[in-house]
């Protein structure tokens, strides 16, 4: 390297510095020639021209290597040497599949078949869809060829229609609000005249529906069970109650109260005073109950064949995640959504409610309290004060389908489980109306419930295993709470009757308590007078612990009502006597704990206990709800009026029940 001009002091530091930095220059970039002419600014500077040059051996200039560039230097040839061998392994790789004649011949028909089925895909799924849609019909047809002559042939033609109506509401979907008032009376606008014909339209409904409950409660019930009126006392002095007490008298809808109520006489007339109703829906809970043993199975290979020492931990556990997971399937599938959409659109015609507050009424039967709001979410924090209070006292008033599954467990009767589960979806809008009007103006009336609630799975394995999966806090939570107020229960009893004994007053104990509390509300809702106290130390156990204990003690009292009536049918002349709270079988010297209640009480507690309207439930709406309505403080403003709402509907539908049901008395 040379230097073309150099200069004496300052001057020859700065070239002595310029071919320093030329060196390192040319170590990582090779020869190059440099003209710095920007430096001096165009005025005349002298100008400073490096040529680099491999340097000579005796150079007076030479520099110590630099141990920094020269591992930076190390690295990046090793660096250049590993992308070389890298590039060459690919080489040869790419050389070995090429080499392969087998691979190309089979990579050009794998070509060609994608290019030719790409285009008909839909069609080709459509087709053998179609194909597996005929071949169950042959199928179907060969079977009913050869008779009704069994119960598995009307299962199998039941279970046919339904999917086939369900696989026809998915591929034509049914406008039901395509039949209101509104729309029927489109013609005239909003005029004078269409305003008078909705509003005489509405009344001629309003009162027939009110004239067919009071001749159907005059001829019928009054004179086949006259001891069922005693429930008419709740049923108008609820709605009494409620009406002074709600938030807003003067804006009431009672076109709304007047049909959840009409809906609820109807199926329950249809359930409770009907023989082929009764057969109906008994047979669809032995159904309900058959399926759910298939959960034996898997807490059976889980927990070992002595499962049943420990049932509630492990059996109530094992339906729930069995149960779940087949309702997240049927969501997958769609069937679910078809009932729910279906259900909504008669409960949003019938009682003239939004596609939002029908939706969270009918997929409350479904699912539980967590649930639904996840469905509703991109609506909630739209939603008016009365929307809101719908969706939570619709949750409070229900149970879920796992959670029935569970009761069943107890000795519950499934068939009115699954009654109470349906007339409370109508009880709950009608009495959150009454409670809480509706005074503003809403935007969701014109929400397609089609949109509404739409689960998204990629196949019905994740489907399956997802719903069994979020079921897990679900049960967690059943057995953390069971464990707690069963304790904290057992702890006011001890306490109270401990406070009791003091005073010189004993067998007071905190049930004691909760049936004279309870006793008022319990006989106007027809219990019969010597079972309010039992059944009103039931509501306690469910509004100050949870659901499970009160079904708990209901299941002992239905197998000791069985227990006695086969005692009495096996010994007609056999006696037995009631001694403090339990039952004594004389002949047999058998003693039945927690006595025995009537069959018409069994079915009044059955609806009263059925929903989630609890204490504990309130710190549970609270946790789903705030957090999607971005901590909305008309959720803590409504959840204890929402709560008692709740416990109003499973009151509601108790007492209908009650008015209704036609059984035989207890055994004398």
């Amino acid at each position: 390297m040379a230097l073309t001009e150099l200069r004496n002091g300052p001057e020859s530091s700065r070239l002595l510095g310029a071919k320093i930095a030329s060196d390192n220059h040319k170590e990582q970039h090779g020869n190059s020639v440099v003209t710095n002419n920007e430096d001096t600014g165009g005025k005349g500077e002298p100008t400073v021209v490096i040529e680099m040059v491999p340097p000579p051996v005796s150079t007076p200039l030479t520099q110590p290597p630099n141990p920094e560039l020269t591992n930076n230097t190390e690295r990046h040839d090793s660096k250049e040497d590993e992308e070389e061998e890298e590039n060459n392994s690919d080489a040869e790789g790419d050389n070995i599949f090429d080499e392969n004649c087998c691979t190309r011949r089979v990579e050009k028909y794998q070509e060609a078949v994608h290019l030719c089925l790409q285009p008909k895909k839909s069609l080709i799924l459509t087709v053998l869809k179609v194909t597996l849609l005929l071949l169950y019909f042959g199928y179907f047809c060969y079977c009913m060829s050869r008779g009704l002559n069994d119960e598995g042939s009307y299962r199998l033609l039941l279970f046919t229609v339904v999917g086939f109506l369900i696989l026809a509401k998915k591929k034509i979907p049914f406008r039901c609000h395509r039949f209101s008032l509104v729309n029927l009376t489109a013609l005239w606008g909003g005029s004078r005249r269409a305003r008078r014909v909705r509003f005489v339209a509405k009344l001629v409904l309003t009162l027939g529906v009110v004239i067919f409950m009071v001749v159907f409660v005059v001829v019928n019930v009054a004179k086949e069970n006259e001891e069922n009126l005693q429930s008419l006392i709740g049923l108008i002095g609820f709605i009494i109650i409620l009406f002074l007490v709600s938030k807003n008298p003067a804006k009431v809808n009672w076109h709304t109260v007047l049909w959840g109520i009409a809906i609820q006489w109807v199926l329950a007339v249809i359930i409770l005073r009907t023989h082929w109703g009764l057969v109906l829906f008994e047979w669809v809970g032995d159904r309900v109950s058959e399926f759910l043993e298939f959960a034996l199975t898997g807490a059976e290979f889980v927990f070992g064949k002595d499962y049943f020492r420990h049932r509630l931990a492990m059996l109530t556990v094992s339906i729930m995640l069995f149960f779940n997971s087949v309702i997240h399937l049927l969501f997958h599938l769609g069937a679910i959504q078809a009932v729910i959409n279906s259900f909504g659109r008669f409960l949003a015609f019938c009682l003239d409610t939004n596609p939002i507050e029908s939706f969270a009424a009918s997929s409350n039967i479904f699912i539980s309290l967590t649930e639904a709001p996840m469905l509703l979410r991109p609506f909630l924090k739209h939603m008016t004060k009365s929307e809101l209070h719908t969706v939570m006292t619709c949750g409070f008033a229900s149970i879920s389908g796992s959670v029935l599954g569970t009761y069943v467990t107890f000795n519950i009767q499934a068939n009115h489980l699954l009654t109470a589960s349906v007339m409370s979806a109508p009880a709950a809008l009608a009495i959150s109306k009454l409670m809480c009007p509706e005074t503003e103006r809403s935007r969701l009336k014109d929400v397609k419930s089609d949109k509404i609630g739409t689960m998204h799975y990629r196949n019905i394995l994740e489907a399956a295993s997802t719903g069994a999966v979020q079921a897990i806090p679900i049960a967690a939570s059943t057995l953390a709470n069971q464990i707690a107020f069963v304790s904290l229960l057992a702890f006011f009893n001890s306490a109270v009757q401990w406070l009791a004994t003091r005073g010189g007053f004993y067998n007071i104990n905190f049930k004691w308590l909760c049936s004279y509390i309870f006793y008022p509300l319990v006989f106007a809702i027809g219990a019969e007078s010597s079972d309010c106290r039992t059944l009103g130390s039931l509501l306690g156990i469910k509004l100050f612990g949870t659901p499970i204990m009160s079904y708990t003690e209901l299941g002992v009292l239905r197998e000791n009502r069985l227990q006695l009536e086969s005692y009495i049918t096996t010994n007609p002349n056999a006696t037995w006597a009631r001694q403090n709270d339990s039952v004594v079988l004389e002949l047999t010297n058998t003693t039945l704990a927690g006595g025995v209640i009537s069959e018409r009480s069994e079915v009044i507690a059955t609806y009263m206990l059925c929903g989630f309207s609890t204490i504990t439930s309130i710190g549970v709406c609270l946790g789903v709800l705030l957090p999607l309505t971005d901590g909305r403080k008309d959720v803590i403003d409504l959840v204890v009026n929402a709560l008692v709402a709740g416990n109003f509907a499973s009151f509601l539908t108790a007492a209908v029940a009650g008015l209704m049901f036609n059984g035989k008395p207890l055994p004398t």
